[in-house]
This record gives C-alpha cells, structure tokens and sequence, in this order.
C-alpha cells in the first residue's frame, strides 16, 4: 500500500514506518538542522553523560536551576561564564541530563541561529525546553546577540529555560547584563575553592600528606581550574613527587593566569631591608620554576663608586612556605629571607564603547 505525507499543500510518498507523529518532543538533546528548502528542523543527539564523582556545587546548582525554572511561570535565563575546565559546562550538562531524566528536551544550539524564523521553531515547542547556547560570545556576533534579546525577555508564552555559556562574559551584550528579566542567574566559574580540591585529593591523591601543599599551590594562580588539579593529581601519582615538583614539567604556570607581580621583602641578619634600598621592589617571577636575584644596598658601606651593593640568590628549591592563601612565598637562603607577595591586578572591563 502506498502512503502520502501531506505537508500542508505538498504530498509526498512516504513509507508508513517513517511517520511516527508525537504530541511530546522526547526528553534528550537536538540539534537545529536547515534543509534544501530553508526550512529549520530538529535532530536527535547523544544525550549528554556525566561519568564519574561531580565535585563542588553542580549538583546543588542543578537543583536550583531546575526547581526556579519550574517554579517561574514563562522564560528563566542562566548565563555561566568562566574559562575552559572551570566547571561551567558540567554544570550545563548536568541540568540538561537531569531535565532528560524528567523528559525534558534540550535544544543544542552551536550555529548562530536567530530571527522570526529560529524564534517560530523555539516557541512551537509549547512544552518545557531547555535551548543550551555554547561559547555564546564566540558563536554570536553583537548584531546577533541583538537579535536575541526578544527571545531572552520571555514575552513567548511557552517556558523556556535558556542557558548561555560564555568565556569572556564582557563580549556579552550590554544589554543581557545586569538584566535578570532576561539572563535570571549569573555565575561566575572563578576557579576551584579548597573545598573541591582537598575533596578531589581525598579521592584521587595516593600521597595525602600532600593535600594542604596542592591547596597552596592552586592559590598561586588566579583561575586553577579542574583541568589544572587534574593533570597534577595525575603526575604527583606516577612519579611520587611533590606538587612543586610536578608543577615545573607541567604545562601549568602561574604567569599564564594573569597574576605575576610580586612586591619584594628582604631581610637579613634578622633587619628588614628598606624598600628603598632594593634595586627593585617588584618582579614578576614564576616564585616556583624561576631562579632568580636581588640586590640591595648594604647599611652604611661605600666605596669610591658608590654604594656597595650585597646579592642575593634565590633558588625555588629554597622555598619554605607558602602561606596566604597561595599570595605569600618565604625563601630561606644562606644570605636571608625573602618573601615575595602577589600584587592584585585591577579588574579591566572591556565595554562596548572601546
């Protein structure tokens, strides 16, 4: 027997075990697909898997995620911004496997779809839907982002949980921030805390006596994310060694986070150096690879050319402690003591103007 598939006007020949007509879009993920007609249409994906222990706050965020989108009555925007291996796109995936887990479908947008047409297909879902937008920043131009605006504002009556994430959340449109009615949760994957990593160490760490020195270690980066204190995790195990030890091999380095300057202490003989008296108050120094030396002005001692100036040598292996919450590094050495402080960078926002 012959069958047709009637699109509206259109008619075409179609067998009867590819029409599976559904009320309901599965729970799982799709893709935005186009055909030769510019008509926009959906593709199942792989579901999204989560293998292994979750660490840190993402099963407590999914859990506030989910309930506040089932609890507001129309759109909820959740925009996670942080580098890669920060832990912002497990926490996108967690909420969308968990949503599967109530068949609730999630749309996988990685092309920059936008206008009447995208936002006709989004809205023709009626039933709850999460639209997941990766490296949103990088996938959407400004104009594009501008053209997203309406379908953020929720004013469709069907319930959307959009959820952006985002590397660099100051190449997001000005208007999506500080803006909740659009972008309803903001977070900010920074770095990991020492809770996760002594959780991590507890569980993956054969030398534990190593734990608070991994702490310390990741306090000497501005952002150590998961990627990071896996990869040093894994080299402290092979070869037994210290995480200072590791962290030297490791394509890990504290200069590459953004964080290098160090404001100089000396002392010696048990006097603190005038700052003054330092042929340099600052250097910008990896304070756990790089050797490195300062000179000082000795008290009271002069030759024919000037000041006599004393030296000091100074070795990583020399390092006795850290301290600070990773900001603070004491060098003992056969001259003195040296102690380095990391010097915050000021915050620089990029906005529109620039």
């Amino acid at each position: 027997m012959t069958y047709f598939l009637k699109s509206g006007n259109t008619y075409r020949v179609s067998a009867k075990e590819a029409m599976d007509l559904r009320e309901h879009l599965p729970g799982g993920n799709y893709l935005v697909k186009k055909d030769p007609y510019e008509n926009l249409y959906l593709e199942a994906i792989d579901n999204f898997e989560i293998k292994g222990k979750i660490y840190g706050d993402t099963l407590k965020h999914t859990r506030r995620v989910l309930a506040t989108f089932a609890d507001r009555p129309s759109a909820t925007g959740v925009m996670l911004s942080g580098e890669k291996g920060s832990g912002k796109t497990l926490l996108a995936k967690n909420i969308c496997a968990e949503a599967a887990r109530q068949d609730i479908p999630t749309i996988v947008i990685n092309t920059p779809w936008c206008g009447d047409q995208f936002n006709s297909l989004v809205q023709s879902i009626e039933q709850p839907c999460i639209v997941l937008f990766d490296e949103f920043e990088k996938v959407y131009d400004n104009d594009e982002q501008e053209q997203m605006l309406t379908l953020l504002d929720g004013v469709f009556p069907s319930k959307k949980l959009f959820i952006l994430t985002c590397n660099d959340k100051w190449r997001v449109n000005e208007h999506m921030r500080n803006r909740p009615g659009r972008i309803y949760y903001m977070l900010d994957f920074a770095g990991l805390d020492a809770g996760f990593i002594r959780e991590y160490c507890v569980d993956n760490l054969k030398n534990k006596n190593y734990t608070e020195d991994v702490v310390q270690i990741a306090g000497v980066f501005d952002k150590f994310n998961f990627d990071m204190l896996k990869a040093l995790i894994e080299e402290m195990n092979r070869f037994d060694e210290s995480p200072q030890e590791s962290i030297r091999m490791l394509n890990t380095k504290p200069e590459f986070s953004g964080h290098c300057r160090y404001e100089i202490k000396l002392v010696v003989d048990g006097e603190e150096i005038p700052r003054e008296k330092l042929s340099r108050q600052e250097t910008n120094v990896n304070p756990l690879t790089s050797q490195f030396s300062i000179n000082y002005k000795k008290e009271d001692e002069h030759d024919d050319d000037g000041w006599v100036w004393g030296e000091i040598e100074v070795d990583p292996k020399q390092l006795k402690k850290i301290d600070d919450n990773g900001t603070r590094y004491i060098f003992n050495t056969c001259e003195g003591t040296v102690i380095l402080k990391r010097v915050q960078e000021k915050t620089i926002q990029y906005w529109d103007a620039f």
